[in-house]
């Protein structure tokens, strides 16, 4: 019994060296080509802007201190009063039944209240603090703090040592570390249209909280459940071969 679970405890040095040498090589690729990267996902997300509706303009600038640019105008409509009061009392009550109700996932809650929260403060601030915008124009910039290029680099570095050195099948760990890259592409081309277009509709408050807080826990939901999903795949070869062990 003692030899069986010092088995299953054995760490798989070749896998995790082979997952090391995969991080470094897509990294040194993300570094080398990120400007390029850039580039093209600036193009799709100005396809997706264009399928929106959402009037912009892409500005590309050479060099690494910048990178492409969306340019697009304020929609600027005002309120009106009664339907700030019904969406105030609505999204007030949705906070008040998601915390009652104890059945709701956490998760849903947490979303939940986060967007309520967001939408209260838009409303509140372009009610109140600011009903009429000094500017006339939005600017949002593709570059390391919000391309997603990072992203794709940590999910390497968080699955290499949690996730090759498991037992199990080499290409079990290979094939859920690129699932979760694919993933993670797709979702930043969705997460900076969306956020760009929130910009258009409800200004710079709403961009920068669900840019840097929803779209944030976003981002650690789907690296956890595809590590999930990973170590699930890896269990079943393990309960496999426990079994066939003992038969």
């Amino acid at each position: 019994m003692h030899a069986r679970y010092s088995r299953t405890l054995r760490i798989q040095k070749l896998h995790f060296f082979v997952g090391l040498a995969i991080s470094i090589v897509f990294t040194t690729l993300v570094a080398l080509n990120g400007f390029n990267f850039w580039i093209w996902q600036a193009s799709m997300v100005g396809r997706i802007l264009s399928f929106a509706g959402v009037p912009h303009k892409l500005f590309i600038s050479s060099g690494w201190g910048k990178g492409p640019t969306f340019e697009m105008p304020i929609n600027f409509r005002p309120i009106p009063f009664m339907t700030v009061i019904v969406l105030l009392i609505v999204l007030a009550s949705l906070i008040l039944i998601v915390n009652i109700f104890r059945r709701i996932p956490p998760p849903v809650k947490a979303v939940s209240f986060v967007v309520s929260i967001l939408a209260i403060l838009t409303i509140l601030w372009q009610t109140i603090v600011s009903p009429i915008p000094s500017y006339t124009l939005h600017w949002v910039t593709l570059d390391w703090s919000c391309s997603g290029v990072i992203n794709l680099c940590l999910i390497t570095l968080i699955y290499v040592p949690f996730l090759f050195t498991i037992k199990g099948p080499l290409w079990v760990k290979v094939f859920w570390l690129f699932t979760a890259i694919g993933f993670s592409s797709a979702w930043n081309l969705l997460r900076m249209s969306l956020v760009t277009a929130t910009l258009y509709y409800f200004g710079g408050l709403v961009f920068l909280l669900f840019h840097y807080m929803v779209a944030a826990f976003i981002d650690f939901v789907y690296i956890v459940v595809f590590y999930s999903l990973a170590l699930a795949h890896l269990s079943k070869y393990e309960v496999s071969g426990v079994m066939q062990f003992d038969a």
